[in-house]
């Protein structure tokens, strides 16, 4: 385990430099059950998803605010090198459509390291987001760097105006749950909900499988 100073993460948009990266960190974790703590999606558009604006998008990070410090971005530094990594990636033409279909990734920098990623599905209601995944690197868990990373998405969607948060934890997953129960989450048909709640939820169903078994379980948060 390593001590990581969460004052200096910088958490911004994956570009395409950084796809092989990111495949191979959750290549690493998602044989384990603490690797991937949040998941709805059986795979993802990477180069719909990289960044491909002219400023460079970051998260808020509370903990430079509170240290004082600015973190900064470096050249990234490839620690896990993909078999590949020789290969130079296919820059593809990528329409404003497929970008918005194919969602957001966010990556964890830390002195171009890449320590984490979460990835948040397209919009498909005004006011309502989901977490498609959450993954750190198993050096970096136990170090706050997951509840950092979904907290500062939380802030930027609740900024831009969403009020609801669903993320579905894979059904055998007793860490992604108590992960997010700790961020303050909820399973759907806990408690009582009122008519409004009712009708929110009753269009986040679980994944099931071929025989009709529910795969994820729900939860949500308000903002």
């Amino acid at each position: 385990m390593v001590r990581l100073e969460l004052d200096k993460v910088v958490m911004r948009r994956m570009k395409e430099d950084d796809i092989e990266m990111v495949k191979a960190l959750i290549k690493i974790t998602m044989p384990r059950s603490t690797g991937v703590l949040g998941s709805s999606r059986p795979y993802w558009d990477y180069v719909g998803s990289s960044y491909r604006g002219t400023q460079d998008e970051t998260l808020p990070n509370p903990f430079s605010r509170i240290s004082g410090k600015t973190p900064g971005t470096k050249k990234p530094r490839r620690k896990i090198t993909p078999k590949d990594k020789d290969k130079e990636l296919p820059t593809e033409n990528v329409s404003p459509e497929r970008e918005q279909e194919a969602g957001l990734v966010w990556v964890a920098d830390c002195d171009g390291e890449i320590l984490g990623c979460i990835f948040r599905e397209s919009e498909k209601r005004a006011d309502i987001r989901r977490i498609c995944r959450v993954v750190t690197g198993s050096w970096y868990r136990r170090e706050g760097l997951g509840r950092l990373l979904v907290h500062s998405l939380e802030q930027r969607e609740m900024e831009a105006g969403a009020l609801r948060v669903y993320t579905h934890v894979p059904f055998p997953s007793k860490l992604g749950e108590a992960f997010f129960r700790k961020l303050g989450y909820r399973q759907i048909g806990e408690g009582t909900d009122d008519e409004e709640d009712f009708e929110k939820n009753k269009l986040e169903t679980p994944e099931r499988g071929f025989l009709g078994h529910p795969l994820t379980k729900v939860f949500y948060k308000d903002l």
